[in-house]
């Protein structure tokens, strides 16, 4: 996995060993960027699933002011904090959180005699926070089953994502993409068996 344009481009990235982490491949972000390129400059950008980190770096590279990483599993949130000490970002951005229940979609799911684990604590941090561009790769299962609309919604509700800020998804190619209350779909993209879609969050206005 490498960085796929701007500063670091062609920068090589860690990878975790776990079976958990679905690779946004290097095409695909590519792909992705070269559409985000006029919108990236002083970006505030979220990665709600962050896995290695290869997303949220590659949108730095490119210009992106900053970027949050959210990712739950222990193990890949380690290798995701190399990666950023070797890019030299401020692992600061970096939070061991499930991101679903940061959004109030899920509860998490940990043993109640490790209730008080502050890696399943919400950042506190985050309060007042509204991103420019919201990337959104959960797990396929969870896409299929439940859509986008939840995640879009509590992005809305929460003031996470600005108004005619960008919402991306990425799902399996046999996920369809859906409308969005309260979003625009602004292009939808095979690529293999990925799909990549992007929406655009209505102006308040719009929206009433």
């Amino acid at each position: 996995m490498r960085i796929t344009g701007g500063q670091w481009c062609g920068r090589t990235l860690l990878m975790p060993k776990s079976e958990l982490v679905r690779p946004t491949q290097d095409r695909v972000r590519e792909a992705l960027f070269n559409v985000l390129a006029p919108l990236l400059n002083g970006a505030r950008f979220l990665d709600l699933f962050a896995g290695s980190g290869a997303v949220g770096l590659d949108a730095l590279s490119r210009g992106a002011a900053s970027v949050t990483f959210l990712e739950r599993d222990k193990t890949v949130f380690t290798t995701l904090k190399k990666n950023l000490d070797a890019f030299g970002v401020d692992t600061f951005c970096a939070h061991q959180t499930d991101a679903l229940a940061w959004l109030g979609l899920t509860t998490p799911s940990f043993n109640k005699k490790r209730a008080t684990d502050k890696t399943m604590m919400l950042p506190a941090s985050f309060a007042g926070i509204a991103y420019d561009i919201v990337f959104a790769d959960p797990p396929y299962l969870w896409a299929k089953e439940n859509g986008f609309a939840p995640i879009a919604q509590a992005l809305a509700e929460q003031h996470r994502l600005k108004p005619g800020g960008f919402l991306i998804t990425e799902t399996d190619y046999r996920t369809d993409p859906a409308d969005l209350q309260g979003y625009t779909l602004m292009r939808d993209r095979l690529y293999g068996k990925t799909r990549l879609v992007i929406y655009q969050r209505n102006s308040v206005a719009t929206e009433a």
